[in-house]
This record gives C-alpha cells, structure tokens and sequence, in this order.
C-alpha cells in the first residue's frame, strides 16, 4: 500500500503529537489522490497489493489489517460526513448540528483535515455508537448506511417540524424529544440490523403524539421548562402511561402552593429578610437540578427538602420547608441586628 512517510501530514495533528493521546484525523480524498500518484493508478494499487500477498512475509499487510480493524468505522465515518458535495454538504451540516449545543470553534474547520471528527461523531447518539462499532452487528458498511438513512429522516422531521406554525422553542422541543425517543426505542435493533423509513417514522409518531401530549398538559412555556427533566417526564415519552401525565399535573401544583405559600401576606417579613438565592428557589419558575442538591450549604439543604416535596406530596417535607425557611430568616434578621450594634459600637463620642 502507500508509505506511511507519504501521508503523515494528512492523517495526524501537529500540534497534538506530544500529548499522551496522539488524535488521527483522516481526509480520505487526500488519502485517495495521494495514493493514485504514489502508485499511478487504481489497478497498479491492487497489483501491489497481490504482490505483497504473494511474499512470504506478511508483516506489513498484517499491520495494515490491524491498523484497518482499529480505525475502519473512524475512516468511513470521516468519508461519508466529509465527502459530500458542498449542497448535500451544507444540508447535512444543518441537520447535523440544528438545535445541537456545541463547540463553535472545532465546528468551525468542518470538512478541513484539521476537523476533530471524533467530536463530530459524540455530537449524536447513533454517529457516538457507529464510531465505537455498536451498529448493524458491527458491519461498517451498513452501519453507514444506517446514520446516513437516519439523518435523511431526520431531515424529513425537521423540514415538516419548520412547516408547523410553532414558536421555536416548541420546534426545538418537539425535535429534540422526537428524535431522542426514536433512538431510545429503536437502539436495540440499530445495534443488531438497519432500519427502515417505516420503522423511523412509525415510532416518530408515536413520540411526536407524546410530546403534544405533555405541551398540552403543561399550558405553557414556562411549566414545560419546569418538567423536561423529571424522571416521569422521561417515564411517559418511553411508556406513554396516563399516570406519569398525573404525576406531572401534582408536581406543577405543588411548585405553585410553595410560591403561594411565600407570597402570602404575612410572609412579606420572612422575604424581606430571605437571601435572594433562597428566596429564588420558592418562587414558581425556579427550576431546581439534580447537581444542586449536594453539599452543606443553606441553599442545598433548601433545595433537598422542596426537591422531596415535589416529588413525593408528603406534607412533612412541606412544613419542614416552611420550618427551615424561618430558621434562615430568623438568622439573617440576628446577623443584621449584630451588624447593626458592632456599628453603633465603634462610633466615637
């Protein structure tokens, strides 16, 4: 085959040789050429490559196998995303990275030899799996053919999603849970077959009605913010149980009787006193995150017990609640007086 002196410069990055972890990156256009002038044409290409197997050394073919077997699904992943035309080019991009959150500067050099595919590739669950071998019982050639037939769907979706009068926050939303719920449900057999249209867009239905569903028993915009990640949100899209829509409708309804609760009229002491990250967790459209529940802190320790009265109903968590945020404000109420008499304390007479 061709001489690994003659495309260094093509398959690795410079300026990454010194790490620990050298990163490959592959152009297979300029792999191409660069092996048509080395050799002069495709058919001098297979004649070496018999006469490497007529030898009785196989070494170097051996190695190349292995090099082919380690780095065959990166190779044409890297062919089928880069080498497009530049129409069907600019479509996939689209596709590709509509509604993504990403890194603007790698996504910058996409479909230069300095493109960090690999990147690209964690972007999407199903490139993520076909990059690790995971699809179509780990033939590359279907597996391909399977992203490729994914986002040919994918951008059938988004063009008829575009087509709706929605705003664009429920075209993100209906995209996004569609087109997750697809590969969630389907993953089992992408990872043993290739699907079909009828297959994609059989369960695309099914999770497009889901998700209607949940945007008509939020009400609006800011209750759906509220419950996109709460387990039973996930339970409904992949079951599609009536009582998990329940379970959602008593969360929204207890977020409100917290906010009621602090907007009472007698109350106004304790939100005067309250600091205001304290304070912003009882209002109605906090969104409180996992992440947030750990540690020592006031706001934590707020966080844990209305994250429980959320989610269980349980009036204990709710007076718990009440009782914790009048400890917090009876101290800040002490540390402004003690602030106050360490002031008067110093004033000279």
């Amino acid at each position: 085959m061709i001489n690994l002196s003659d495309t260094e410069t093509v398959v690795t990055d410079d300026s990454l040789e010194e790490t620990k972890d050298s990163i490959f990156r592959y152009d297979w256009k300029e792999l191409y050429n660069i092996a048509i002038r080395y050799h002069g044409n495709h058919a001098k290409i297979q004649s070496h490559v018999l006469q490497k197997i007529s030898f009785k050394c196989h070494e170097e073919l051996e190695w190349l196998y292995c090099q082919y077997s380690q780095f065959k699904f990166q190779w044409l992943f890297s062919y089928w995303l880069f080498g497009l035309s530049k129409s069907c080019a600019k479509q996939l991009q689209k596709i590709y990275l509509w509604w993504k959150k990403f890194n603007k500067r790698k996504v910058s050099c996409w479909g230069t030899t300095n493109c960090d595919v690999q990147y690209l590739a964690s972007l999407h669950y199903i490139t993520d799996d076909y990059w690790n071998g995971k699809l179509a019982d780990g033939d590359e050639h279907l597996g391909i053919q399977t992203v490729e037939n994914y986002f040919s769907m994918c951008k059938s979706l988004l063009a008829w999603i575009q087509g709706r009068n929605w705003g664009r926050f429920k075209q993100k939303k209906i995209y996004e849970n569609t087109v997750d719920g697809v590969y969630r449900l389907l993953k089992c057999e992408l990872q043993v077959s290739m699907i079909n249209h009828d297959q994609f867009w059989h369960v695309a239905k099914v999770q497009m009605s889901r998700i209607c569903n949940l945007e008509e028993m939020a009400g609006n915009y800011v209750n759906w913010r509220l419950i996109d990640l709460l387990p039973c949100y996930r339970l409904y899209m992949v079951y599609g149980d009536p009582g998990y829509l329940e379970q959602i409708k008593g969360f929204l309804c207890r977020k409100q009787l917290i906010n009621n609760w602090i907007l009472q009229e007698e109350n106004a002491w304790v939100r005067n006193l309250l600091p205001e990250g304290l304070f912003q967790l009882l209002e109605y459209d906090t969104k409180i995150y996992e992440e947030t529940l750990h540690g020592d802190s006031a706001a934590a320790h707020l966080s844990r017990i209305i994250w429980l009265y959320l989610h269980s109903g349980q009036q204990l968590y709710m007076e718990a609640m009440k009782g914790f945020v009048y400890e917090c404000a009876h101290a800040s109420f002490a540390s402004q007086i003690y602030e106050s008499c360490s002031m008067v304390s110093f004033v000279p007479f």
